[in-house]
Formats: structure tokens, C-alpha cells, sequence
């Protein structure tokens, strides 16, 4: 006895064979033997899969059965915010989906934070752990759904690019990014203060000026020009950059560039000339500013 299989078109056997022939030998009256073949698919679909078997004696038989193919096939979608800056949380959206026409077993979500970010939370289940993401789904139906949140935090300017992953049984890995650029920005403090008040007229009173960049770019071309009013007359001043005089108004050269979370200092020291509620003021400009700041220290001088 043997038998032939002629698998049909988008069925092999595991190793790659399309005809299988099996030699039987000989069976006794009554006597049955049982064989299996390992195929595997190649595309959805029903496959009708006919064998025969032949022996001695013209001795023939047939059978068929039809096998129907599904898989499951796996998208998923990833959104994000095209920029934000340090510090400002970056809020991602990632939706997996089965297109296909079987049940997607053991879904599991791999979302890697990337470098320049930080982990701040995660919805529907999420679990971080070893710089990753991961949201473990269960089974997945054809046609079904689920959509995924979990936020970062930008620690430092840079365009960073989230990709995250989908994986099941028997489903094709599916991929989808988002990129978002971290940018920085300046966040100049200007503060005025008098270092002694109130001042005797013919005493002088020191004023500090002083610029913070809070933000997490270098602030440029920082420019102070302070105003004196007509009990306050000019003695000299100090700072980072040097200084003009015209009149009742002191002008600072511009400081090129003031990194973050640093400091620029500057000393006024006028003299009190006439006594009243006198007022100091101090205008700053930059480039990364689009009008100027503006800040007066109240000096009570009197007789």
C-alpha cells in the first residue's frame, strides 16, 4: 500500500515539500495504520487537501478534507505632539488594531521611552519597567480595538522619535512611530533692588540689577539700560559687561549669551542730589523676548 498527498497550492509540508508519498507495506483484513503530516500555509483561505491510496490488485481509495486558514493581522497607529519644550510633558496615543480575520492570542504593546525623556505614566495597564512600556492585552478579535496612553517628560532639547511595537501568536510584528523635537526657551527674571533705603541727600545708594535665565536655553544678547530721575545723579557702576553714560541714562553693552539657570549681575551707584519718592528704573531687551521688560526700585531720599 501507499499513499500520495498532493497538497494543494499554499500548503507545504513543514519542510518545504508539496507532494508527500507514503509507503503502507502491507495491511492485514481489518488492520488499520494512522499517519500525520505537518503542513503549514502560506495565505488565509480554504484548502480542500485529497489523498490517495493505492495497492496491489488495482486496490484504490480516497479522501479529501478542507481546511479553512485565518490569521490575525496586526496595525497600530502612534500619535504625538510635533514639539514642546524641556520639562513639558509629551503625551502619546497609540491604537492596535486587528485587520485580519483570526483571533490575535497574547497581544502584548512594547513602547521603548526614548533617550532625552523620562517616564511619567501610563494608561490602560500599563507597566514600565527596564525602559520600556508594556501593555499586555490578552486576545485580540477580528475587527477589535484598543488604544493606549502614556506620557514623558523632556529632559533635554532634541528631536526624539517613540516607536512602539505590537507582537501576538501567529500575527506579523507591526511598527509605528511619532516624533516630537524638544525645544528649549530662555526664561530671563529681571529683579531690581536698592541695598539701602531710605538714603540721606548727598549719601548714595548702590542699586543691583540682576538676570536669571530660569529657562533651559541660553538667553542672547541681553541688553540693561537704566534710567536715573532728577534727585539721582550718576556715580559709577560695575557688571558684567561695560557701560556708557548719557545724561540721566546708563547703558550696558549687551551680554552675548547667558546660559541656563545662570546669573548676570550689575551695580549702579548714584548719588541722592534732592530728596522724594524716587524711582529707579531698568529696562531689558533680548533677542529672545519681543518687548522690552521693565522693572523700577522705589528709593525714599530725604533732607
Amino acid at each position: 500500500m501507499v499513499i500520495n498527498d498532493n497538497l494543494p497550492t499554499g500548503l507545504t509540508t513543514t519542510d518545504g515539500q508539496k507532494a508527500v508519498k507514503i509507503a503502507v507495506g502491507n495491511l492485514a483484513q481489518g488492520q488499520s495504520r494512522k499517519f500525520m503530516i505537518n503542513a503549514k500555509a502560506s495565505a488565509t483561505g480554504s484548502f480542500n487537501n485529497t489523498a490517495s491510496a493505492t495497492g496491489d490488485g488495482g486496490l484504490s481509495a480516497s479522501a479529501a478534507a478542507t481546511t479553512v486558514v485565518k490569521q490575525p493581522v496586526l496595525t497600530i497607529a502612534k500619535t504625538a505632539p510635533a514639539k514642546r519644550f524641556v520639562g513639558r510633558p509629551i503625551p502619546y496615543s497609540i491604537t492596535v488594531s486587528n485587520k485580519g480575520d483570526g483571533v490575535a492570542k497574547g497581544v502584548t504593546v512594547v513602547d521603548p521611552v526614548p533617550n532625552g525623556t523620562r517616564f511619567a505614566k501610563a494608561g490602560e495597564g500599563g507597566q514600565f519597567a527596564n525602559g520600556a512600556i508594556t501593555w499586555k492585552l490578552g486576545d485580540l478579535a477580528p475587527g477589535q480595538s484598543r488604544t493606549l496612553s502614556a506620557v514623558v517628560i523632556g529632559t533635554s532639547i532634541a528631536k526624539v522619535v517613540n516607536t512602539a511595537r505590537v507582537d501576538a501568536y501567529c500575527a506579523p510584528q507591526a511598527v509605528a512611530s511619532a516624533p516630537t523635537e524638544i525645544a528649549g526657551i530662555p526664561a530671563i527674571l529681571l529683579e531690581v533692588v536698592d541695598e539701602t533705603d531710605p538714603i540721606e541727600v548727598g549719601a548714595t545708594v548702590v542699586y543691583m540689577i540682576r538676570v536669571t535665565n530660569q529657562g533651559s536655553k541660553a538667553g542672547t544678547n541681553i541688553k540693561i539700560v537704566a534710567s536715573l530721575e532728577d534727585q539721582a545723579q550718576y556715580v559709577s557702576a560695575t557688571g558684567v559687561t561695560k557701560h556708557t553714560v548719557a545724561g540721566k541714562i546708563v547703558s550696558f553693552a549687551p551680554l552675548p549669551s547667558l546660559a541656563p539657570k545662570a546669573q548676570a549681575v550689575w551695580r549702579l551707584t548714584v548719588k541722592a542730589v534732592g530728596e522724594g519718592d524716587v524711582r529707579f528704573g531698568v529696562k531689558m531687551t533680548s533677542d529672545d523676548i519681543g518687548r522690552p521688560v521693565e522693572e523700577t526700585e522705589a528709593t525714599n531720599f530725604y533732607q
